[in-house]
């Protein structure tokens, strides 16, 4: 009787650690235990500490070969029937405006337009800045250009208007001064790039000057608008390197050997 309890002794303890021992390997094998599932389950229900809805992500962009930057000569377009327009009932503003920012091809009218993308939703801070230089704003001028040309960009919008913003303000500086100082006056594109290059060596080549008799200016061409070529090797295609616009196929259009620069109230 002795041997028999003994025996059940042992064959008992060997069960509860034969049974101790697989709950352990059950617990530990490859898999999510109780312990985390809960954890996440609390994890889920803890409020979102993210910075608010993020925009979307970059598109993918249209084809195009580079970029065309459009400042328009404010006073000239002002003088060219919109004199009644907000931003031109404003006190004078500076000489050269934003127009826009434009994907283009090598093909000259081939460039794309109207791509699909989202609302724009410009930083406020951004949004400040650009009104100084696009005054077209207060008429839904940037959200025209978002439309029509920034979707094509494949950009983020604040990238694609902050580096708008950067390269006018780049032309701005190389030609603002001298326009102010030649309104109501007549010069030439050589007098032109002679400015610019004195601002930065070899800026006078990257841009195309374009002009065309308004009401008012008799048989002169007036500027109307300046263009500056920039590739688009960026990042993510954004706009980079300036280039030689001769070597892209753009050049002057309707300014002839002389032209004038308008003043305040040409068309009035």
């Amino acid at each position: 009787m002795a041997f028999l309890r003994t025996h059940t002794v042992k064959v008992v303890l060997t069960i509860v650690i034969v049974g101790t021992l697989l709950a352990w390997f059950s617990a530990h094998q490859p898999g999510e235990s109780p312990h985390v599932q809960s954890a996440k389950s609390v994890q889920a229900d803890v409020p979102d500490q993210s910075p608010g809805p993020r925009k979307a992500a970059a598109r993918t962009p249209a084809a195009f070969d580079f970029y065309l930057l459009a400042l328009t000569a404010h006073e000239a377009f002002c003088a060219d029937g919109h004199e009644r327009m907000s931003e031109c009932r404003n006190a004078a503003h500076r000489p050269l405006v934003i127009h826009g920012l434009w994907p283009e091809r090598l093909e000259s009218r081939a460039y794309p337009h109207d791509c699909p993308a989202p609302p724009l939703d410009l930083d406020a801070g951004l949004e400040q800045q650009l009104a100084d230089f696009m005054p077209g704003m207060t008429a839904g001028l940037h959200q025209h250009e978002w439309r029509e040309h920034g979707g094509c960009s494949g950009l983020d919008d604040d990238v694609y208007f902050r580096r708008m913003l950067e390269l006018a303000r780049t032309l701005d500086a190389a030609l603002g001064a001298r326009l102010t100082t030649l309104a109501d006056r007549d010069t030439s594109a050589a007098e032109l790039r002679e400015t610019a290059d004195m601002f930065q060596p070899g800026i006078g080549a990257t841009f195309t000057l374009h002009c065309r008799t308004l009401r008012g200016s008799g048989d002169r061409p007036v500027l109307v608008e300046v263009r500056q070529c920039i590739d688009n090797d960026g990042a993510d295609g954004a706009p980079g390197t300036l280039l030689d616009c001769a070597a892209v196929g753009r050049r002057d259009q309707g300014c002839g050997r002389f032209f004038h620069i308008a003043g305040v109230g040409m068309g009035g």
